[in-house]
């Protein structure tokens, strides 16, 4: 107990002694974090600066603060040095500070439990454990306690940045001091709540990582969604300094009764400004509301690509195919949509007939600008399923287009082939099935029972919409043929 209360002494003297050198009050924090694991902390502090120079120390800044990155502004100073202090006030820097002088021992002796004082050089300090080298030798192996009247130099209780600011004149101002740090960023994560066959809310959040090494108290948070190259943010800093400071000082209120982020485009991105100050604690999640849209619009559809292929004399065929179940979902006006979504996650509810709700799937999304197609797949539709074969491979025309001397002719070859695909409904809903089958280049499709088309995004895909009642089966054949080459040696 006594060795705690030396120790304890000399941390709060030290703790007093940076707190009156640093002069700093701050006055107006603010942070926009990105969603790549960067933010750019703005926080403007008070100074009661004495003309000439002054050294300063900015407490508080983050851990894993970028110190290039590192601006200082305020009017009529001049900054002239500034410095990165990350080596903090703990027993294991106390300890490898002091190598090499000799610091106080305590043991306790076992026989009375009474504190042995003795005195050592600390030679080595490495995993907790101390190398001690007394008047009758040294120990590798110590048992007691290490007593240290005097701090080393340099160490801080938070990551500090020091810097020498020259100032025109005595007064007190205000200063804007701006970094970037890794170790926060934010995500996107959305709820959507099925109401019926075509309609949705859809309920956004933000998630707030900060791991930065630091709390940010009262803070005015804004949120920029896109892909922000670092490199570019780190070198146009100074360029930037006049839009920082704009940022910095201008108070951006937001109207009290508005609870969800105003939304803004802003250079290449997309900015979110919350409507109200907040404080990150440093490792904390924190959630906040993004966006509210009732009776969005979509489409439900069963999707299955085919598995069937149209080469040489073999019939492909399969069985027992489910599709998968595709929400879709048009990020526009007409939807009651047409928002800037930032990437992130979508998980999907509807409640059963019984009004419980479950939980029937999710899928993430990309940044989505307005007027841009959602479409996730959200699992495999139980009550469908598919069966498809070829019935027939038919050779229609055989001609030799090259006669290499008789020995390895080439051969142009057309071959029809028959399918037959059959869709089973056994549930109790209508169901919409996109059936898609790739076509190779040179394939016609001939004698549809129901009519296709190629899709829009790939013309090699041809596909077909089947609709099926409740319990009902429904049946498509069509022809694929197609001409291709071979080579045949004798």
């Amino acid at each position: 107990m006594r060795f705690c209360a030396i120790l304890l002494l000399s941390v709060c003297g030290i703790a007093l002694t940076a707190e009156a050198q640093e002069k700093n009050n701050s006055k107006d924090l603010s942070i926009s974090i990105y969603n790549n694991d960067l933010a750019l902390v703005r926080d403007v502090r008070s100074i009661d600066f004495k003309q000439g120079l002054n050294d300063l120390a900015f407490e508080g800044v983050a851990s894993q603060l970028k110190p290039e990155s590192v601006l200082i502004m305020g009017e009529r100073i001049n900054v002239l040095e500034q410095n990165y202090d990350y080596a903090l006030l703990t027993p294991y820097n106390i300890a490898e500070k002091s190598i090499g002088k000799v610091v106080k021992t305590v043991r306790i002796n076992p026989s009375n439990g009474a504190q042995i004082f003795d005195e050592a050089k600390l030679i080595s300090y490495q995993n907790g454990q101390p190398v001690l080298a007394f008047d009758y030798g040294i120990e590798t192996n110590f048992n007691g306690q290490l007593v240290f009247e005097k701090l080393p130099e340099g160490l801080r209780q938070k990551p500090t940045l020091a810097a020498k600011i020259s100032s025109l004149q005595s007064e007190l101002k205000d200063v804007m001091l701006a970094y970037l740090t890794k170790g926060i960023s934010w995500k996107a994560n959305y709820v959507a709540g099925v109401k019926d066959d075509n309609n949705l809310d859809l309920t956004g959040w933000v998630t707030i990582t900060n791991n930065s090494g630091v709390n940010y108290e009262d803070a005015k948070v804004q949120l920029i969604a896109g892909d922000v190259n670092e490199v570019q943010v780190s070198r146009t800093m100074a360029r930037g300094a006049v839009m920082l400071k704009a940022m910095a000082f201008d108070s951006m209120n937001v109207a009290a009764e508005t609870s969800l982020p105003e939304q803004e485009s802003f250079s290449a991105y997309q900015l979110y400004t919350l409507p109200n100050r907040t404080s990150i604690a440093d490792n904390q999640t924190k959630q906040l509301a993004l966006i509210e849209q009732n009776d969005v619009v979509y489409q439900k559809e069963g999707r299955l690509r085919s598995s069937l292929y149209f080469n040489g004399d073999y019939a492909s065929h399969f069985e027992k195919m489910h599709p998968a179940v595709y929400y879709i979902l048009e990020n526009n006006k007409e939807s009651n949509l047409g928002l800037p979504l930032p990437q992130g996650v979508i998980r999907f509810y509807e409640k059963d007939s019984k009004d419980n709700l479950q939980f029937i799937g999710e899928n993430s999304i990309a940044q989505t600008a307005k007027g841009e197609k959602l479409e996730l797949e959200l699992g495999k539709m139980f009550d469908i399923f598919v069966d498809g074969k070829v019935e027939k491979v038919r050779k229609v025309d055989e001609k030799v287009i090259k006669d290499a001397q008789g020995k390895c002719p080439r051969y142009q070859i057309t071959r029809a082939y028959d399918a037959e695909v059959s869709f089973h409904n056994g549930g109790t809903q209508n169901a919409e099935v996109l059936f898609k089958q790739y076509l190779k280049p040179k394939t016609k499709v001939l004698n549809e029972s129901i009519k296709g088309d190629f899709s829009d995004k790939d013309k090699d895909e041809y596909q077909w919409k089947i609709l099926l009642s409740a319990d009902e089966e429904k049946v498509l054949t069509f022809t694929a043929q197609t001409t291709e080459e071979e080579t045949r040696c004798h």
